[in-house]
């Protein structure tokens, strides 16, 4: 992995160029225009026809249109994404676009205005209109759907008001200045009603009926999905493949030989992983430049990390650059200091994240130990090479304190989140790459707020969810940048969950790719989607 030098060396660029963006990434969420050069670019060399296959770690459970998880390349919500289409979906400039729908406009965060196409209709003849869409934002809002979006829609479906059938507004209870961004992660596919009421209440039996670019021809369960374009999409004349697959493989060294024979298209995943592989004939990468965290979670309702202590002495007693270097083989991460980093305008120096200091968490130990507290971890992560290394290296340096003591448990991929966020059966889960955020919101509430999505470890702050929920209720950026000072104050004090690195996202992918437009948190627009006769993939 010499090369991977290179990595380590243009990681100030690629942050650069990162921090250039997230001046706009955290920013506002009202919709406006189609105006990025991405759209226009992504057509220039546009070709018709063909196939294309991408790489996908896991496979979809079923096809209910309410059931997202995900915001990353290859994951469940591109296949959705595939029928369905995003109703509207964040850009790389932090701005709410127009999808499915037209336009979801606020002046005041607090009434939004969602205006849908003419003329759109599901692929069974119904019209994708009004009363479809406030269908199924009834129906991921009923707990019964077990929707994870379910307590965020719930909290304002009461409000919603349909002026005319391409015309919905929504009244919030509060403002929220990221409902946009938050409906384009959290709730943004629509299903034809018809089919979701055929299927009733078996999820199994829902039949993917959508108005997206892609219709589904084929589902061999846990190996590969394939789809044909939907010759009646709205925006002619996308899509522009007449095929697009997915292949389902877990192994991130076999993801990659699939690509580099010429067995896939992409893959995303981090250069760590590709190796010489980069280089390989007939292949680039392709950066999605936005900011996430690596992260694990601390069980903050049982086990020793309960006590503030444990958590102090934790972040004491493991060096972070170092933990990064065994995870990916590669030096030159930075410590992030905090939840933002430096590419973010909200990024500060007053409120840090302890530091590695092996004396002082040997003190904490010791005193937990005094106090018939003694520190016992169960670290339950993924059974890849990449954390296994992680978990090993955990493992070593915690065991060579006194009054410490961790236990290992490594899962398929498929378990973790059962095992992590269902089950609460961990005291450090360690969920793999980064957690991708295109904003502050959703995102930073998912994980740090009471009964957040993505609040594995169950962290509760009265503090820290009325913060969030300043930050949100304004459209003033100066009263934005004053209320996550205080979140970053709390986060620096609870310590809700252990940040050990930062990082982007990269495709692995055939030189002749093109139509690479990314949106949430990577998940690729695919109606854009082409492959070139010759090389044509921007790096």
């Amino acid at each position: 992995m010499n090369n991977l030098t290179t990595t380590s060396k243009s990681r100030a660029a690629r942050m650069g160029r990162a921090a250039a963006l997230a001046l706009a990434l955290l920013g506002t969420s009202v919709l406006t225009g189609m105006t990025s050069n991405a759209f226009a670019q992504a057509d220039e060399q546009a070709v018709s026809g063909g196939e294309m296959t991408i790489i996908a770690g896991s496979d979809i459970k079923s096809w209910d249109p309410a059931i997202t998880s995900g915001t990353f390349p290859g994951g469940p919500m591109d296949q959705l994404d595939s029928v369905y289409g995003f109703l509207v979906y964040v850009d790389l400039e932090g701005k709410v676009q127009g999808g499915m729908a037209e336009s979801l406009t606020s002046d005041d965060a607090k009434v939004w205005t969602l205006k849908l196409r003419p003329n759109v209709k599901f692929t069974d003849g119904n019209p994708y209109d009004a009363e479809a869409v406030v269908y199924n934002w009834k129906r991921a809002a009923n707990p019964d759907t077990l929707a994870p979006a379910q307590p965020f829609v719930s909290s304002w479906i009461d409000g919603v008001k349909i002026i005319d059938p391409l015309t919905i507004e929504i009244t919030l209870p509060t403002p929220n200045r990221n409902f946009g961004s938050t409906v384009a992660q959290s709730a943004p596919f629509v299903a034809s009603p018809a089919a979701l009421e055929a299927a009733g209440s078996d999820k199994a039996a829902i039949k993917p009926v959508g108005a997206g670019p892609f219709l589904l021809e084929s589902w061999d369960q846990g190996i590969s999905l394939s789809f044909k374009r939907n010759p009646d999409y709205w925006d002619q004349p996308r899509p522009y493949l007449d095929t697009l697959k997915f292949a389902i493989i877990p192994e991130t060294n076999s993801r990659i030989s699939t690509v580099v024979q010429g067995g896939a298209q992409m893959m995303a995943g981090y250069p760590y992983q590709f190796g010489a592989n980069a280089e390989a004939p007939g292949v680039t990468t392709h950066e999605i430049p936005i900011p996430g965290l690596y992260r694990a979670y601390f069980n903050q309702v049982a086990g020793s990390f309960t006590d503030h202590r444990a958590r102090e002495a934790f972040y004491h007693a493991v060096d972070p650059a170092r933990l990064m270097q065994a995870y990916t083989q590669v030096d030159g991460y930075v410590t992030p200091t905090n939840y933002f980093t430096e590419a973010s305008p909200y990024y500060q120096t007053e409120y840090t994240l302890p530091t590695y200091d092996p004396d002082k968490a040997q003190e904490l130990f010791n005193e937990l130990a005094a106090d018939g507290k003694p520190f016992k971890m169960k670290l339950v992560t993924y059974s890849n090479s990449d954390l296994k290394r992680l978990a090993s290296y955990l493992q070593q340096v915690l065991s060579a304190y006194e009054n410490v003591e961790v236990e290992l448990e490594l899962v398929d991929q498929a378990m973790l989140k059962p095992q992590c966020q269902t089950q609460v059966n961990f005291d450090l889960c360690v969920d793999g790459g980064v957690l991708v955020a295109n904003g502050a919101e959703p995102i930073i509430s998912n994980l740090l707020k009471t009964g957040g999505v993505d609040n594995w470890g169950q962290y509760s702050s009265e503090a820290m969810d009325g913060y969030l929920n300043a930050a949100n209720a304004t459209m003033d950026q100066a009263q934005v940048k004053v209320a996550y000072l205080d979140v970053q104050k709390v986060v620096a004090e609870d310590l809700p969950l252990y940040i050990f690195g930062s990082e982007t996202r990269y495709l692995l992918l055939r030189d002749n790719t093109g139509g690479i437009v990314p949106s949430n948190g990577g998940i690729l627009q695919k109606q854009y989607l082409y492959v070139c006769e010759d090389a044509c993939a921007a790096k």
